[in-house]
């Protein structure tokens, strides 16, 4: 599982971020889950809803894109900052 380090393009990580771990991962029924530092956020998220839920935590545009990528290849997002 590749790890997402955010933000990109010359961005700096405030220091009471870093050291955090996201994950979203991929139900049976289509569903997410979202975890912060292992604890469950959010669950039962619709495939609609999943990019309005990340924003809410500043995840968009390209680390969005990497995290669908990582769902549909393996069903599981992990981002560490």
């Amino acid at each position: 599982m590749r790890n997402l380090w955010a933000p990109r393009h010359g961005g700096t990580v405030s220091t009471a971020m870093k050291g955090n771990v996201w994950e979203i991962v991929r139900n049976a029924d289509g569903t997410f889950e979202l975890f912060h530092n292992g604890e469950l956020l959010s669950g039962s998220i619709p495939d609609r809803w999943l990019e309005d839920q990340l924003a809410r935590h500043g995840f968009c545009g390209e680390e969005y894109r990497d995290i669908r990528r990582q769902l549909e290849q393996s069903g599981r997002a992990r981002i560490t900052l």
